[in-house]
């Protein structure tokens, strides 16, 4: 079990995590919302749950704090995880700003999902929506 978060723990693992040549990304198509990952992140808040029921469950990584163990990944029962080169997703805060299977279930329940998971998500779709071909 990862140590408690506390200001100065959080400033040491953002220094550490900005030295990390991978990250770790969800994909949210086929991530069930069973938390196993989150028990293997060594990081606090690293690895995040989101969404009550079975349509809207998911996990989302935290890059600031992603330090690359690629732990996550081995333990995944759904291989819904992977590592991508840092430079890959630069500029991006979490693991929801990053390229998703738009077909997934959860599109189609953002209504029932906090602010900070609809947000990143509804602009995914926007975006998509704009650069396709009318």
């Amino acid at each position: 079990m990862a140590a408690p978060m506390n200001a100065q723990r959080r400033e040491a693992l953002v220094k550490g995590a900005s030295k990390a040549k991978i990250k770790a990304v969800v994909n949210l198509a086929a991530c069930t919302g069973c938390e196993v990952c989150i028990s293997a992140c060594p990081v606090p808040t690293c690895i995040e749950p989101f969404g009550e029921d079975i349509n809207s469950r998911g996990v989302y990584v935290n890059f600031d704090l992603c330090i690359g163990c690629m732990l996550c990944v081995k333990d995944c029962p759904w291989d819904t995880i992977r590592m991508v080169p840092t430079p890959s997703v630069e500029g991006q805060t979490t693991s929801l700003e990053s390229k998703q299977d738009q077909t997934a279930l959860i599109f189609e329940n953002l209504d029932s999902l906090d602010e900070r998971v609809r947000k990143p998500l509804e602009g995914k779709l926007q975006s998509a929506s704009s650069s396709t071909p009318s």
